[in-house]
């Protein structure tokens, strides 16, 4: 197993969690350090780090810049944009993946506020764009993704239906400006297929808008007036990531685009269903992930017995106890309840018996479809 290679490419690194605070309490010191070591000592030699917000994108820049934590042996990419969870940030209202306003109602007229004052909107998307920018221009190699971007329609109490939508198809938009059109997208599904697809073959295909609703021509320094046409670069891959539809879902994401991709993690793999749609997704357009600190695989789940006889490589405490630990320990010790990296090889071990596959075939082609979309 040491000699495998692991990419996760769903790691939520900022989240504060990893900081010790769990719901807003602090219960142990950040310890992000020892995640990443116990990661590379199970094989995970990539990552790519999750933004979720303008906030969060930026400490993934930090975190991935951080020169102690790439000692550690992963390499560190990134991802940067708004998760449709985070979309009320586009409002100019304070809106972080672990931040929900809890107020559906609201969430679900916040659009018509936009609409009616779309100057901060376009200062927020500004922001984005330039971001994006600027870091295509001084650190390409570890910009890896425009992500994480999409649809949830599981969670209106963090952001409203029509907000997700507009705020989807604008980053989209940016997405096609930028100085790096065939930049990877890292996207987000969850309850929505219908709509998420239509969003995304208006790209595919290819669109002019008219309107030009937050000003895009003026915010990428277009001098002319005609309308700006959008349409994916030909080369530009994608993935969707965390994938928990049906086989149906399935089936009409990667006719797509044969540069359409497939993330999958402990959430992907629970019920038998899920373990349908891993047989079945073609293993060249297949990635993996932990989605950490999420999606870790439970015994209540029907992928634990396609697990076998494997066994945590390390020992985990409670929350409140870590800090108790010596020193020494600390370095080997997870927080139950809390996934991590080096968890890659139990979704690698789901997988590859779900398919009745050699392990380490599954691996490294795992490894070169990573690689190949979203760079080593």
């Amino acid at each position: 197993m040491m000699s495998q290679r692991y990419y996760d490419i769903g790691l939520n690194l900022t989240d504060p969690m990893y900081r010790g605070v769990y719901n807003g309490k602090q219960y142990h010191g950040a310890d992000v350090h020892t995640v990443i070591s116990r990661a590379f000592e199970r094989g995970v030699k990539a990552a790519l780090l999750t933004g979720s917000s303008l906030k969060e994108s930026r400490e993934a820049i930090a975190l991935a810049s951080d020169s102690e934590l790439s000692d550690r042996g992963v390499r560190l990419k990134y991802t940067l944009g708004v998760h449709p969870c985070c979309v009320n940030e586009f409002a100019d209202h304070d809106a972080t993946i672990d931040n929900p306003s809890h107020d559906e109602e609201w969430n679900q007229s916040l659009h018509l506020q936009v609409l009616q004052n779309l100057e901060p909107t376009k200062l927020k998307l500004k922001e984005l764009y330039d971001l994006c920018q600027q870091q295509i221009m001084i650190d390409g190699g570890n910009f890896g993704a425009v992500g994480e971007i999409g649809l949830d329609y599981d969670r209106f109490y963090y952001s409203g239906k029509e907000m997700q939508k507009i705020f989807f198809e604008e980053q989209l938009k940016m997405s096609c400006l930028v100085s790096n059109p065939k930049m990877p997208l890292f996207l987000h599904m969850r309850n929505c297929c219908d709509d998420f697809l239509a969003i995304m073959n208006k790209f595919v295909q290819g669109f002019s808008d008219v309107q030009d609703t937050f000003g895009w021509r003026s915010i990428a320094g277009r001098n002319d007036q005609k309308p700006i046409f959008y349409q994916f670069d030909p080369e530009r891959k994608f993935v969707t990531h965390s994938f928990t539809g049906s086989i149906d879902d399935l089936q009409r994401i990667l006719a797509l685009s044969s540069n359409s991709y497939i993330g999958m993690n402990g959430c992907s793999l629970k019920s038998s269903e899920n373990l349908q749609c891993a047989d079945q997704v073609p293993v060249d357009r297949l990635l993996l992930e932990t989605d950490a600190p999420w999606c870790d695989i439970r015994r209540t789940h029907d992928s634990f017995k396609f697990l076998g006889d494997y066994t945590l490589p390390f020992k985990s405490v409670k929350r409140d106890k870590l800090d108790k630990v010596t020193p020494e320990d600390k370095a080997r010790t997870m927080v139950k309840g809390r996934n991590e990296p080096c968890n890659m090889e139990q979704v690698a071990i789901v997988v590859a018996n779900v398919k009745d596959m050699p392990l380490n075939d599954l691996i490294e082609t795992i490894w070169k479809n990573s690689v190949t979309v979203y760079g080593e």
